[in-house]
């Protein structure tokens, strides 16, 4: 299965890299409306966000 998860990099950081950490959605643009969100916050601390392809097994976590 193919999963699109949001990854999110706060001061050059990355918070999480699978979908039991992260958000995982199974639509590109659900997951771009978020990272065009967390990359519009304010710039203290420095927010980054892109969405990335995974491929996963049937039992992750994701949303719709």
């Amino acid at each position: 299965m193919v999963l699109f998860i949001l990854m999110v990099v706060i001061e050059g950081q990355e918070v999480a890299q699978s979908c039991d950490q992260a958000l995982c959605f199974r639509d590109i643009n659900r997951c771009l409306f978020f990272a065009e969100r967390l990359n519009q916050q304010p710039e203290t601390p420095e927010i980054t966000a892109h969405c990335r392809h995974i491929n996963t097994d049937r039992d992750a976590r994701w949303y719709k």
